[in-house]
């Protein structure tokens, strides 16, 4: 006879890391989205063993109908947790399956305790619940972690508890000795290691998920300037050899627009930081609406930003430089306390042949853009070099 009070208090310790392990998480600077689904969803798996290994010292109701409703509503927490990870909703749909699911298994395992012909429709209710959460599971991290290879271990792994979870229900359901199978039968030892298994699997790729998309923050945050959200200098410094080198290739020109806020230290001195703050995001706004799907702006520092026109010729050039500096003159930015009217002077210049970088070019559009301000602001100028 197989120690099955003492496997199920094993699965229960293995439970118990992984429950302490997440919600360390949650309380720690790691903490994201989901986490605390993965917790709770923990936490249900561990009641549920619990109340399994001291199955003949508490209740029955106890030790079999909650250990049901535990173990559904963990396979449902889980399914939840995934999709606050990827920023899907709890809709009505999504509220309503988890009731129900949980209901149904609620209401079958009670009656089987006092009708002994529900325990077949108890061993099916309980196949389906936590079959249906895996595949729901799976799903989402197939769907929208299609580019995260622990995202899709993760879903393979779900694909496997279900497929186990919907077997295990199938095999005790055509056995012939049900309590002997449950109690003793190999059936379960395989079970019970395989749960072992999935749940330090599953919590240790769920810490790596978490990792993947705590360094994709730290890699973003690393080329992104956190006041306006457009590529800073770091982004421009690894992109720009990309940007020189396809356009040698395809022998075509590189446009650049340098642009810089005019008396945007004024604004500052006569408003205070935070309207000149406003000031930026408003302007890197308007300027964005001025460019095409193909065009990339940045932020250089300060005031100052830089526009990058790939397979660009000097008309073009020219045309987007008035487009945006007119653009920017007809739309103030407009605040409880009154209308600052902003406009910008922009410094272009295209690659050449004779570059070695795009550096040089980048050099020529800020030569201009000292042009244009010197010869009074609020204008376009560009500087003239042979091709």
């Amino acid at each position: 006879m197989l120690p099955t009070r003492e496997l199920y208090a094993s699965l229960a310790v293995t439970a118990a890391v992984s429950t302490a392990a997440l919600f360390w998480l949650q309380h720690s600077h790691f903490s994201t989205k989901g986490v605390r689904w993965w917790a709770t969803a923990m936490s249900s798996f561990l009641l549920s063993l619990v109340l399994i290994a001291f199955r003949g010292f508490i209740p029955p109701f106890l030790s079999k109908v909650l250990v049901n409703i535990c173990a559904t509503v963990g396979y449902l927490c889980f399914w939840y947790g995934i999709r606050a990870f990827f920023n899907r909703p709890l809709n009505f749909y999504v509220i309503a399956c988890g009731v129900l699911l949980t209901s149904t298994t609620a209401i079958v395992s009670s009656l089987s305790l006092f009708l002994p012909q529900f325990i077949l429709y108890k061993i099916i209710t309980l196949s389906f619940s936590y079959s249906i959460p895996n595949v729901l599971s799976a799903y989402e991290l197939l769907r929208y972690g299609r580019h995260s290879k622990t995202a899709k271990y993760l879903g393979y792994m779900n694909i496997a508890s279900a497929f186990v979870n919907f077997m295990h229900g199938v095999l005790i359901l055509y056995t012939h000795s049900f309590n002997t199978f449950f109690s003793t039968g190999v059936g379960t030892l395989v079970y019970i290691l395989w749960s072992n298994g999935t749940l330090l699997f599953t919590t240790f790729g769920l810490i790596m998920l978490i990792v993947e998309e705590l360094n994709a923050k730290l890699a973003q945050q690393a080329v992104e300037d956190p006041l306006t959200g457009l590529f800073n200098r770091r982004a421009l410094n690894e992109v720009s050899s990309t940007y020189f080198t396809k356009s040698q290739q395809k022998e075509k020109r590189v446009g650049l627009l340098m642009l810089d806020i005019d008396h945007f230290k004024v604004v500052n001195d006569t408003y205070g930081h935070a309207t000149g703050d406003l000031l930026l995001k408003h302007f890197a706004n308007e300027v964005s609406c001025c460019l095409r799907a193909t065009d990339s702006l940045y932020r250089m520092g300060g005031e100052e930003f830089l526009v990058i026109i790939p397979d660009c010729s000097a008309a073009v050039l020219q045309g987007l430089g008035e487009r945006i500096r007119a653009h920017i003159e007809q739309t103030p930015l407009v605040m409880p306390h009154g209308t600052i009217h902003n406009t910008v002077s922009i410094g272009c210049s295209l690659s050449c042949a004779s570059d070695s970088c795009l550096d040089s070019a980048i050099e020529r559009a800020d030569t201009a853009l000292y042009l244009a301000k010197e010869n009074g602001r609020n204008r376009v100028t560009m500087h003239e070099v042979a091709v």
